[in-house]
């Protein structure tokens, strides 16, 4: 085993907090390491907030020149280049990844690239993404071990390889027609990006209305905006199970247990 280097601060995991935290230690003359697994910078800038914003904007893009004649516009035949929105996203991952790793260079805090796993009290031992092991120590010790998609437990969906918000963001094509198990925030953002991409989209939704989280009205008001672009919602409805073993061929077999089947093609 390595020979034990120690921090005054050690983090393990890149997210907004740890990596904050570790800058602001590094500057303020604090040794400082930050120990990630694959996403500098965490979550946010590479599979979630930003990335999800970006093809929401070209989706944004694609539903103004496909409703263009309504703000007096002529425009000729229209088509979306699915790779070419994928190449936009990953520019700014890449952009922002380089961001990141000049603020690291500029407080002072040590990037260490790896999987981390605890040894003993305040001991890390970091299995290196190029090779080899280092063992970490801190007098202060961080955990930033974020969050990851979940499958839910239904059968033959795991079997299935169904996309997560993580994969949906790699698409290089336009699928034929998307299915949405659960009408939280990040499946009603991407329903309506794929809808506006050219899609056909069906939320499935075992609550009696989506976006649960927020007032009735507010999910009364969203559920007639979606269904105004096309977007078939089923409400009160469970996944009984998943045919299909091919990654984003998933066919849901459905039944309505509660509530109502709301949808306009």
């Amino acid at each position: 085993m390595s020979q034990p280097e120690r921090y005054e601060m050690l983090v393990l995991g890149s997210g907004i907090g740890g990596k904050l935290l570790a800058w602001h230690m590094a500057k303020s003359g604090h040794r400082t390491a930050v120990v990630e697994r694959k996403l500098i910078g965490g979550s946010c800038p590479n599979t979630n907030c930003l990335p999800s914003k970006n093809e929401i904007w070209s989706a944004k893009v694609a539903d103004l020149v496909h409703h263009a004649e309504r703000f007096g516009m002529v425009t000729g035949p229209v088509a979306i280049d699915m790779k070419r929105v994928l190449v936009r996203k990953r520019d700014m991952v890449d952009g922002l990844i380089a961001l990141h790793l000049d603020l690291y260079k500029a407080s002072g805090a040590e990037l260490i690239m790896g999987t981390g796993r605890f040894t003993a009290p305040k001991t890390i031992e970091v299995s290196l993404n190029d090779g080899g092991t280092r063992v970490l120590t801190g007098d202060r010790v961080v955990l930033n071990l974020g969050t990851h998609a979940t499958i839910p437990d239904v059968p033959g969906l795991a079997a299935a390889e169904p996309l997560t918000n993580v994969e949906a963001l790699e698409l290089d094509r336009l699928p034929d027609h998307l299915i949405v198990i659960g009408g939280g925030y990040v499946g009603l953002e991407l329903v309506q990006a794929y809808r506006r991409f050219g899609s056909r989209v069906t939320i499935i939704e075992t609550g009696p209305q989506i976006a649960s989280r927020e007032d009735p009205d507010v999910a009364a008001a969203l559920l007639e905006m979606l269904r105004d672009e096309g977007i078939a919602v089923h409400l009160g409805a469970k996944v009984l199970g998943v045919n299909g073993p091919d990654r984003g061929k998933c066919q849901p077999a459905i039944a309505h247990t509660l509530g109502r089947s709301d949808h306009r093609r």
